[in-house]
């Protein structure tokens, strides 16, 4: 049976926001900026912006690498990856972080061949050693035009019809790992077949919690890793 389990990255997979974790393990300053931007600028503008400062603070590559290496990421995930893959699962990332940090992280825990592709707004590093992050939907792009709670930079549910339309023989069943309002789009695509796996106290239980939509999927909620391995274990006996 081909079963394809889709993560989300921050506060999903892993136990923090890399773009939030980044700054206040480097620059307390532009942490705080964070909190008086965020509503004024575009999420993924205002990183690129804060990492373009970051670098002229003098906070090198080898730096960044580092602190992304320390980042929370639970043994108990770790083993939840393991154990999709012995069970012949296929695991994606659908991220709104960016592709380098994701990368990273993968790598510095060991699990970076666990994870069969990346979806999330490219990010690549100039020959300074300036860590660039572009919007996956660029501000010259053709807006996506959806109406469930997606950020204007990434449409998840769009990005998951994409994948799965690379694989025509396609999946028996999908599993969806999400925290947050744009991780609410990817369940509207999917089918009775499928499960929805909502961590509690995010915004997205609580969107569910007040939404009229009726989802086809299962859904079932975890509270942290070792809840989320349970789960799983369920599943890929």
């Amino acid at each position: 049976m081909k079963r394809l389990v889709v993560f989300d990255f921050d506060w999903s997979l892993i136990d923090n926001n890399s773009d939030v974790w980044i700054l206040e393990q480097l620059s307390k300053e532009l942490a705080e900026k964070i909190v008086e931007l965020r509503k004024k600028i575009q999420w993924t503008d205002l990183i690129h912006m804060l990492l373009d400062e970051l670098h002229q603070q003098g906070v090198t590559r080898q730096q960044i690498e580092n602190a992304l290496t320390k980042i929370p990421f639970d043994p108990a995930m770790i083993e939840a990856l393991k154990i999709i893959k012995r069970g012949k699962g296929e695991i994606i990332i659908l991220s709104d972080a960016n592709t380098e940090f994701i990368d990273i992280i993968l790598k510095a825990y060991g699990v970076r061949d666990l994870v069969s592709f990346i979806i999330s707004n490219p990010a690549n590093w100039d020959e300074d050693g300036r860590l660039h992050v572009k919007r996956l939907i660029s501000p010259e792009d053709s807006p996506h035009k959806c109406e469930n709670q997606c950020s204007v930079n990434i449409c998840k549910g769009r990005e998951l019809v994409n994948y799965l339309s690379l694989h025509p023989d396609g999946f028996n069943q999908i599993f969806y790992v999400g925290d947050s309002l744009n991780d609410f789009c990817p369940a509207t695509k999917m089918s009775r077949n499928d499960t929805f796996l909502v961590r509690k106290g995010f915004k997205l239980e609580k969107f569910l919690a007040s939404s009229k939509n009726e989802l086809k999927p299962r859904i079932v909620y975890w509270q942290d890793a070792e809840d989320f391995l349970n789960a799983i274990l369920l599943e890929f006996k």
